[in-house]
C-alpha cells in the first residue's frame, strides 16, 4: 500500500507484548489476510499468512521469537499494519473496529490519544489511495462478527 498507516501502539510496546502474531489454532481467522497486491511470501492458498507451531501455540511464519519482531515489518500486510484495528464486512456495511484484547487498547480506550487516532483513521480510510487499495483487495474485507464481544465499533467506511 502506498500510504502507510500511522501506528497507534508504540513499537516498544508491541515488542514486549505476547499477543499479536501468536494464535491458538493454525488456521484461525485472526491470521492476517493478505491482498493480491501485497507481499506474498508465507501466504497459504486461501490468502492467509501461514503459521508454524511454537511452544504449544502457532505463530506467524514471519515472527522472530528471539526478539518478538517481524521479519517483514517494512513489507507487512495491510491487516498487520492496521492492527489492533480491524475492518469487518457485514451484510449491510463495512466497519472499522478496535480489538479490545490488545492490552494497549485496554489501557488507552478512553484516552484523548485514541480519540485523535480515530479521527486519523477516518481520514485515512477516506483517502483516495486507501479507497483504491480496498476496492482492489476486497478479499481483505472479511466478517469478524463472530468476535463481536472482543470488538468495539468505531465507524463505517464506504468501499
Amino acid at each position: 500500500m502506498n500510504n502507510p498507516i500511522k501506528q497507534f501502539v508504540p513499537s516498544a510496546v508491541c515488542l514486549t507484548c505476547d499477543g499479536c502474531c501468536r494464535f491458538q489454532l493454525a488456521d484461525t481467522t485472526w491470521r492476517p489476510k493478505v491482498g493480491a497486491l501485497e507481499y506474498q511470501d508465507g501466504v497459504d492458498w486461501a490468502g492467509y499468512m501461514k503459521t508454524s507451531p511454537a511452544h504449544g501455540h502457532h505463530q506467524c511464519v514471519h515472527f522472530n521469537q528471539a526478539d518478538s519482531s517481524c521479519r517483514i515489518y517494512t513489507k507487512r500486510p495491510f491487516e498487520c499494519a492496521l492492527y489492533p484495528f480491524v475492518v469487518s464486512r457485514s451484510v449491510s456495511s463495512v466497519d472499522v473496529f478496535m480489538h479490545l484484547a490488545c492490552p494497549y487498547i485496554q489501557d488507552h480506550e478512553l484516552s484523548p490519544a485514541l480519540a485523535e487516532y480515530q479521527q486519523y483513521l477516518i481520514s485515512f480510510f477516506n483517502e483516495e489511495t486507501t479507497q483504491v487499495f480496498l476496492k482492489a483487495n476486497q478479499d481483505l474485507l472479511h466478517d469478524y462478527s463472530a468476535y463481536a464481544p472482543e470488538l468495539k465499533w468505531l465507524f463505517k467506511i464506504e468501499v
